[in-house]
């Protein structure tokens, strides 16, 4: 009896260290890289932002949103609005988490409430417009013609 106890005892604790494994793991996967560093990358996306003549789309997030996974399957599953994006900003995303709270960088931003957040600024960083993505929901999520005109302001602004 004491050595089934034992080996239910064993698979239990396994199965648990698994499931925590797991857990951390899903936690880090996703949209927004911990290990990014957002000043280098705001840095690269204003060289980009100036070649390419386009402004700068910052999403503020983490892998714990639930949002900011369904912003990600609706630039993902909305190909009008993605290319939209992608015509008019250099998009780059900057990672709120324990891992990395980017203290630094987000103080350099607009007070916000709410993930994600999203701040537009041209290539020289100056901060043009800034909102929670709240502002662009419709329902149980977001709403294309809400990002296409939102979006489409931004690209027909002088640069």
């Amino acid at each position: 009896m004491n050595k089934v106890l034992l080996t239910l005892a064993s698979l239990l604790t396994i199965a648990a260290f698994s499931l925590s494994g797991n857990a951390s793991q899903s936690m880090s996967q996703g949209p927004y890289d911990p290990s990014r560093d957002a000043f280098q990358d705001f840095a690269d996306a204003q060289q980009q932002a100036e070649a390419e003549d386009k402004l700068i789309l910052i999403q503020i997030g983490g892998n714990w949103c639930t949002w900011c996974h369904k912003l990600e399957r609706f630039f993902d599953k909305t190909d009008s609005v993605k290319q939209l994006r992608d015509e008019t900003f250099v998009s780059i995303k900057v990672n709120v988490s324990p891992e990395n709270e980017n203290e630094a960088f987000l103080n350099e931003m607009p007070e916000f409430e709410g993930y994600p957040f999203l701040v537009i600024t041209n290539a020289q960083g100056d901060i043009l417009n800034s909102r929670t993505s709240g502002a662009l929901e419709e329902g149980l999520g977001y709403s294309e013609n809400k990002f296409t005109e939102y979006f489409t302001y931004w690209k027909n602004t002088e640069r």
